[in-house]
């Protein structure tokens, strides 16, 4: 998603962020409101294809619940406080135990963080969410790049794993037994 910095003003405690309504939709960046503007139509398509596949395997094996792009999670510091809204994400029994803040907001990042390439997105932007989610506790990140037919996994003990449609993800620790063609996971061509 295209994101868009909101004027300057005094940082915005993640109190008052969880107030916010709901759209337009925001990221919280170090005590910054950052617009999140609207997806492409690929790019809303590849977010239900993962929800979809992802979603069906966490239902049937009772693993935790998928969220599609409104759940924000808490990855930095108190003050400025930082919370991102991954296009999809995974949380896992395990973690839906962990308190929240206004039913909106989890403290520390999801199991898995699904992050889809906008054009506006810079790779400095996208690098800096992996390390956050990573840092805060998530197992894995999944970007998604529609235009380069590829799928990227980031885990903290690994390095990245650059995978095409000739190949299959799988949920490795952070989703068991999970499997599925990358080319099954966004738009065909």
């Amino acid at each position: 998603m295209t994101s868009q910095n909101i004027a300057s003003a005094p940082p915005v405690s993640l109190e008052e962020y969880a107030a916010l309504p709901k759209h337009p939709r925001f990221e919280l960046v170090k005590g910054v409101l950052v617009e999140l503007m609207v997806a492409s139509e690929e790019h809303e398509h590849t977010g239900s294809l993962v929800v979809i596949r992802v979603g069906n395997h966490v239902l049937l094996n009772r693993l935790g619940r998928v969220y599609l792009s409104n759940r924000g999670y808490v990855t930095g510091p108190d003050s400025p406080a930082t919370s991102r809204m991954p296009d999809v994400s995974f949380v896992s029994n395990a973690r839906l135990t962990q308190p929240d803040l206004a039913g909106m907001l989890y403290d520390g990042a999801p199991d898995l963080a699904v992050e889809i390439l906008s054009e506006s997105n810079t790779a400095n932007e996208i690098a800096r969410k992996i390390r956050e989610y990573l840092d805060a506790g998530g197992k894995a990140v999944w970007v998604i790049d529609i235009d380069a037919r590829t799928l990227t996994v980031h885990t903290s003990d690994a390095p990245p794993l650059v995978l095409t449609d000739a190949d299959a993800v799988d949920g490795g620790d952070y989703l068991p037994g999970f499997t599925c063609a990358v080319a099954d996971l966004r738009p065909a061509a």
